[in-house]
């Protein structure tokens, strides 16, 4: 042994139920171009994942409370389904410059992010980056179609944030500072 952390290959699918709390470092294998639904959900010692960029979907709940997860480079990625980051408590930083669609609730309590970039995207469903109460900066695409009711709520921190000028851009509620960010318990 090296000393260094195993890293697990995925291959697609959902991950067997005796690896959730073991793996802690993830390559995605180069013929998968889908992160299936709930396939890392729930794994808290995740730490990191390497994505290629030919990955161009995450689906729903794929990476869901992934705790430990801190950085996620999605350089490839096109569309991230409802809560696919959601209760990432612990990641900070999220790239990646193709997104296009970012769904419900994608990014939900994610307490540490602090920063966004998304030159690309062009649709934030309702409730995206709810709660991210570290989040400070957010830089939208010209290409930004719509931005779904409550995409920025609770986020007291938000300082900066870059978005087109577009008639009918934002949704009723998008900035919202109601304190209702409880996780469930």
């Amino acid at each position: 042994d090296d000393g260094g952390d195993d890293v697990f290959i995925y291959m697609g699918g959902l991950i067997p139920d005796d690896l959730i709390d073991t793996i802690t470092h993830v390559r995605i294998h180069e013929s998968v171009k889908i992160i299936t639904a709930g396939a890392f959900s729930e794994c808290y010692n995740l730490v990191s994942i390497e994505i290629h960029d030919r990955v161009e979907v995450i689906e729903e709940l794929a990476f869901y409370s992934c705790h430990s997860l801190r950085r996620i480079n999605l350089s490839g990625v096109k569309v991230i389904d409802l809560l696919a980051f959601g209760e990432c408590t612990a990641l900070t930083d999220v790239f990646g410059d193709k997104f296009e669609y970012i769904g419900h609730n994608c990014f939900l309590r994610c307490a540490s992010l602090r920063n966004i970039n998304l030159l690309k995207v062009r649709v934030i469903e309702f409730s995206a980056f709810a709660c991210c109460d570290q989040l400070t900066e957010a830089e939208f695409s010209e290409d930004l179609e719509t931005v779904g009711k409550e995409a920025l709520f609770y986020c007291p921190r938000l300082r900066r944030i870059a978005i087109p000028l577009k008639e009918n851009l934002l949704d009723d509620d998008v900035f919202l500072l109601h304190p209702s960010c409880q996780s469930p318990k």
